[in-house]
Formats: C-alpha cells, sequence, structure tokens
C-alpha cells in the first residue's frame, strides 16, 4: 500500500521450477514438450515453444505482449552473461501468453521470424527485473522479484518432422465445444445442430447459475445463460466480460475494470478478454480447493496452499468458487471425471477461451466455419 522502502513486500521471491520445449510431435502431430536438462543436452524443434513454470502467481503485466517478451533472451550467443535484456544478442523474437492456473508462461516464435536454426546451441536466461523500480522482468502478482536468473543451454535437431509446424496459441470453439464426431455427423442434414451436447465453457459457467441468476444474482454476476441451448450471452456480457469484479472495486472509478492497476488486483475484470492473468473469475477458482493439481507432491501442494492464502491475503475476497462439491474441477485425480474441465494444448478450457478473446456465442446456431 505504501512506498517499497516503507513497506517492502513481505513475500518469498519467485523461483523458476522448470523450462519444458517441444522435443517432439504425438500421434495427432500435437507438441510435446520436454523438460529442458540443466546440463544442456536436450535437443529441441525448430518450431519449439517454451514453457516456464514458476513456484508463485506472477504479474500478469510483467509477462504480458507488452513487456513479457523482456523476460526471457533466448541467443546463439553463448559468449556473452546475459544479466540484463539489454544484453541478449541478437535474441529470437518470442511471444508470451500468461496462464495463472498452471502459474506459466508460454514463449511462442513470432510469425515472419526465422526459426531457431538446426544444429545450433542456444542459451536460454530467464529474466527478473533489474531493481525494485524496473516494469519487465519475473514478478510475482504482489511485486516479489525472481530470486535470480537461470540460464539453460539447448541445441536445435538438426532435422524436424515433416509434419513439425510453427506453434500458435490455442483456438477454437471453446464456448460451446461440441463433440467434432457429432457436429460432423449432425450437421451434414441439420444446420442448427442442437442435437450436439455442449461441453465447453458454457456449461461450466451456467453451473454456477444457481446463485448468480436474475435480478438478486450474487455479486452482480448473471450467469444464467439459457441451458441446454446455451443461446442466451447478453447476462455475460452485461455483467462478466470486461466488467469490474464488486470483490475488487476500491476507489472512485472502481465500476471500470482496470487493465494494469498501480496496485494489482484493484478493479480487476471478472473477465478480460485476452488476458486470463486479468481476470478475476479464474483467482475466485483458484483460491478453491479443486484448484489444486493432485499429482503435486506434498511439499509442492504444501507451498501451493500457501500460495493461494497470498492470493486471498491479497486482494481474492469472500468466498472460494465454485463451492465445494459443486460440478466442475480444473484438476482431478481420474482423467475419466465428467466434472474434469477439458485441457486444450496444456490449458484447462477457461483459461483457453480467454486468451482467445473470450467470446461467447449461441451454441444453437451452427458451429463457426474452421
Amino acid at each position: 500500500m505504501g512506498e517499497p522502502s516503507i513497506q517492502p513486500v513481505d513475500a518469498p521471491p519467485v523461483q523458476l521450477i522448470e523450462v519444458r520445449a517441444t522435443t517432439g510431435l504425438d500421434d495427432d502431430y500435437r507438441p510435446v514438450r520436454t523438460a529442458l536438462d540443466p546440463g544442456g543436452s536436450t535437443q529441441v524443434l525448430s518450431t519449439a515453444s517454451f514453457v516456464l513454470k514458476f513456484d508463485r502467481f506472477l504479474l500478469p503485466g510483467a509477462v504480458g505482449p507488452k513487456l513479457g517478451p523482456e523476460s526471457l533472451c533466448v541467443s546463439g550467443d553463448l559468449a556473452t552473461q546475459v544479466r540484463k535484456y539489454a544484453d541478449c544478442v541478437n535474441p529470437v523474437p518470442l511471444a508470451p501468453t500468461y496462464n495463472p492456473v498452471r502459474r506459466e508462461v508460454t514463449f511462442r516464435q513470432t510469425d515472419g521470424a526465422p526459426r531457431l536454426a538446426p544444429g545450433t546451441r542456444y542459451a536460454l536466461t530467464v529474466l527478473g527485473p533489474v531493481d525494485e523500480s524496473a516494469p519487465s522482468g519475473i514478478r510475482a502478482f504482489d511485486g516479489a522479484p525472481l530470486r535470480e536468473n537461470v540460464r539453460i543451454e539447448f541445441t536445435v535437431a538438426a532435422a524436424d518432422p515433416p509434419q513439425a509446424m510453427p506453434e500458435r496459441q490455442p483456438t477454437g470453439d471453446f464456448y460451446c465445444y461440441r463433440d467434432p464426431e457429432c457436429v460432423a455427423a449432425m450437421c451434414a442434414t441439420d444446420p442448427v445442430c442442437a442435437q450436439c451436447s455442449v461441453g465447453g465453457v458454457a456449461i461450466f459457467l451456467t453451473g454456477c447459475s444457481g446463485c448468480h441468476n436474475g435480478t438478486d444474482a450474487a455479486a452482480g454476476l448473471d450467469l444464467n445463460l439459457g441451458a441446454p441451448q446455451f443461446n442466451e450471452v447478453e447476462n455475460l456480457l452485461a455483467t462478466a466480460i470486461g466488467h469490474a469484479a464488486h470483490q475488487t472495486q476500491t476507489g472512485e472509478r472502481a465500476h471500470v475494470g482496470e487493465e494494469s492497476p498501480d496496485r494489482f488486483g484493484t478493479a480487476m475484470p471478472l473477465i478480460d478478454p485476452g488476458d486470463p492473468g486479468n481476470s478475476y473469475l479464474l483467482y475466485k477458482i483458484l483460491i478453491g480447493q479443486n484448484a489444486v493439481d493432485p499429482t503435486l507432491s506434498p511439499d509442492q501442494a504444501e507451498q501451493l496452499r500457501d500460495e493461494v492464502d497470498r492470493l486471498r491475503a491479497g486482494f481474492v475476497m469472500g468466498m472460494p468458487m465454485p463451492p465445494t462439491g459443486a460440478s466442475f474441477k480444473l484438476f482431478a485425480s481420474d482423467p475419466a471425471d465428467p466434472s474434469l474441465v477439458p485441457h486444450v494444448d496444456g490449458m484447462d478450457i477457461l483459461t483457453a477461451w480467454i486468451l482467445d478473446g473470450a467470446e461467447p456465442r449461441d451454441c444453437s446456431a451452427a458451429p463457426p466455419a474452421p
């Protein structure tokens, strides 16, 4: 709340857990990402993306499209010790996207730029802020910086599989997300395709409409989307997308959603199209127990719970969502659990939908052309 010299950040520094890079393709030609060996033995594809996983929730602005590229240096110059982004010699152009659910930043090679050079060795350096006032560099949501810069070397494979393509962020009809086989079978004869079951974001959001519905909707959020057709998007547009969450409203313009406030969390939109890290809806889910990945070790799970406590102390107010025993989970022990939110390219479909622009649509209509 005050100046850093008077009220320093009372939180642990950010630590890098791992860096994964594309080392192959699966049977459907999707990227297979492997943790880079700190010893430098990993070979990656020339089209590779890089996924950085951290132990804390990050400050989205520092890893967003404007400042985020300066948080990572990938360069074929192995002699220079990179202490800040200005030291990075001929950096590979990279575009970051932040997934707060997994505390990961994915850096993809940018359109139109040359790919990584086959057979070449590169150095990857993850960068923290150069000082307390620096806007770029990896920081936690409360301002705590990366503990230390991390450098890992890797080599690009001499040749890619023939199906390797430049990697792009997930796109698609995530809101309705109909079964592709059902769509293929039904839409040939039925242009409305209403018989195809909906399994995307709409069904999980409407699961909260028991409380978030009508004129007395909890916190003013109306998630009555007109199930089972999911053809009523007006309520979502009027109360959630781009609208500041009631529990984050402080200050004289609190009703206006902030993209990059002085204090993270102030007037945060419930859903900020294109920016999952600035979407309060996700953080309300993340303070609940169903957001803890059951595959974590007991120590990692306890560390994550400590981090969730910091979220609650920092800006996430009230009850976690959905309530205990509710209809969906971000993580589950059983992959066949029907309450498990689908995952797309390593991220839950809610995050993917927000990242792709959070566009709702009439699910009783035919899906858009690919």
